[in-house]
C-alpha cells in the first residue's frame, strides 16, 4: 500500500524507471531480433516471440492515452482497457523458456501429449457432471446443508476429484459422505491414469533437451573440416611398385639372378612403373 497513490496507480519513481529500462531493453532486444530474422513470417509464428510483443504492448498503450487529454468518454473507457492490459505484463516471465529446460520440455509434453490431456479433461468433465447431480439430489433438503444448488455442487465436485479440499462447501448427511467418499476415489484413479503418460512423455523430452543443451555447449567446429584430402605420394609409389614387381615376378618376367637383367630393361621397367603410378594415383 505504500507503493500506491489514493487512485490505486503504481505512482513511485524507481519502480518506473525499473519499468522504462526493463521495457526499453525487451523492446530492443525484439527489435533487432526481428530485423535479423531470415524469415518475417517463421519469426511471428514463434509463441516467444508472439509473446514478447504482447508483453511491451500495454506499456506503449498506457503511455500513449495518458498523454491525451482525459476529457473524453472514449478516452477513459480506453484507460479501463489499457488498465486490462497491464495484467498481459505476467506474459513476461514465459521468457524464461528460452533459458530454461524445464519450461520447454513441459511445453513440448503439453504440446505433443493434447491427446492425453483432452482425455483428461474429458474423464474429470463425466465424473463432476455425475457426482454434482448426485450430491445435490441427497443434499438439497438438509437445510444445514451448503449444497444448495446445481453451480455450487459443480465446485465441491471439481475441487473434490482434483483432491484439492478447500472445505467451504462439504456433505453433511450419510449419503453426502458415502457419494463423496466415492467421488475422491474417482477423482485419484481419473487423474492418476493419464498422468502417468504425460509424466513419461516429460521424462523423454526433458532429456532430450538436456541432451541438445549439452551438445550445444561442448561442441567444438573442427578445424580441418574445410582442408583438402591429404595423399602421401611416396608411400603410394611404393605400394604400387611392390604390387608391380611382384605381379612380373608371377609370370616369370623378372627373374631371381640381378646378373641377368641388363641395365636397359630394369630402365625400361621402371619407366613402365612410374607411368603406372602416376596414372593411377591420377585416377585416384
Amino acid at each position: 500500500s505504500e507503493f500506491q497513490n489514493e487512485d490505486g496507480e503504481v505512482d513511485d519513481p524507481v519502480l518506473e524507471g525499473v519499468e522504462i529500462a526493463c521495457i526499453a531493453w525487451f523492446t530492443g532486444e525484439l527489435a533487432v531480433r526481428l530485423a535479423a530474422a531470415p524469415c518475417q513470417k517463421k519469426f511471428w509464428k514463434n509463441p516467444l516471440n508472439i509473446i514478447d510483443f504482447v508483453s511491451i504492448i500495454p506499456f506503449y498503450a498506457t503511455l500513449a492515452v495518458d498523454t491525451k487529454e482525459e476529457e473524453s468518454e472514449d478516452i477513459e473507457n480506453m484507460g479501463k482497457v489499457v488498465q486490462i492490459l497491464r495484467l498481459m505484463r505476467i506474459f513476461r516471465i514465459l521468457k524464461l523458456a528460452r533459458h530454461s529446460v524445464g519450461l520447454r520440455s513441459l511445453g513440448a509434453t503439453l504440446r505433443h501429449s493434447y491427446h492425453e490431456v483432452g482425455l483428461l479433461l474429458l474423464f474429470l468433465s463425466v465424473g463432476i457432471s455425475i457426482f454434482s447431480v448426485l450430491i445435490y439430489s441427497v443434499e438439497k433438503d438438509d437445510h444445514t446443508s451448503s449444497l444448495t444448488s446445481i453451480p455450487i455442487c459443480w465446485w465441491w465436485a471439481t475441487i473434490s476429484m482434483t483432491t484439492v479440499g478447500y472445505g467451504d462447501t462439504h456433505p453433511v448427511t450419510l449419503a453426502g459422505k458415502l457419494i463423496a467418499s466415492t467421488c475422491i476415489i474417482c477423482g485419484i484413479l481419473v487423474v492418476a491414469l493419464p498422468i502417468t503418460i504425460i509424466f513419461n512423455k516429460f521424462s523423454k523430452y526433458y532429456q532430450k533437451q538436456k541432451d541438445i543443451d549439452v551438445d550445444q555447449c561442448s561442441e567444438d567446429v573442427p578445424e580441418k573440416c574445410h582442408e583438402l584430402p591429404y595423399f602421401n605420394i611416396r608411400d603410394i609409389y611404393a605400394q604400387r611398385m611392390h604390387a608391380f614387381i611382384t605381379s612380373l615376378s608371377s609370370v616369370g618376367i623378372v627373374v631371381s639372378d640381378p646378373d641377368s637383367t641388363d641395365a636397359s630393361s630394369i630402365e625400361d621397367n621402371e619407366d613402365i612403373c612410374n607411368t603406372t603410378s602416376l596414372e593411377n594415383c591420377t585416377a585416384k
